[in-house]
């Protein structure tokens, strides 16, 4: 699993130290804490398509309102007994940025399995809170350092349980 809260001396673009590791925020408490614009767009359209509802449905999220990040996003089926999950969408860009392609594969199919079990634990906690969820993160590729920003949202059928998961990640570099 990644490392969590580890400051790192390299500045980031406010002109602070970014993390690296895992930095999660209940988007509900701190929606500000969004930088990436289209990510901010994205929690807003969420957040109208919510209405008085804890969250929307799938059925109340059209792909035509949000094509500026589709390339960038991944939508996951939960499935349960026992709970797991399935990619339905990997969008394009995530796809050639991780070098694979999950459309329609289980989420347990990432190859790399460090990021493998985050992710997995990442959905779990998400079924299990309910609530959107904002990560910062950092990580070394090549000897490079890549700063991304990601926003889950969860989606329900039924308006109580969690039956799919809206992930979108921009990379910063």
């Amino acid at each position: 699993m990644p490392p969590a809260h580890s400051l790192d001396n390299r500045p980031s673009h406010r002109g602070a130290f970014i993390l690296t590791g895992v930095v999660t925020l209940s988007l509900r408490e701190c929606a500000s804490s969004i930088w990436e614009p289209r990510l901010r767009r994205l929690y807003s359209y969420w957040l109208e398509r919510t209405g008085s509802r804890r969250f929307p449905a799938r059925r109340d999220i059209d792909p035509l309102d949000i094509p500026y990040i589709l390339p960038h996003l991944m939508l996951v089926d939960v499935l349960r007994h026992p709970l797991r999950f399935s990619v339905r969408v990997h969008g394009t860009e995530r796809a050639r940025r991780a070098g694979y392609d999950l459309t329609g594969k289980p989420l347990d199919g990432i190859p790399n399995p460090e990021y493998r079990s985050y992710a997995i634990e990442r959905c779990k906690g998400l079924v299990e809170t309910k609530e959107p969820t904002l990560v910062h993160y950092a990580r070394e590729l090549d000897g490079r350092y890549y700063r991304y920003e990601a926003l889950w949202l969860p989606l329900s059928e039924d308006g109580k349980r969690v039956s799919q998961l809206i992930s979108a990640l921009l990379y910063q570099n």
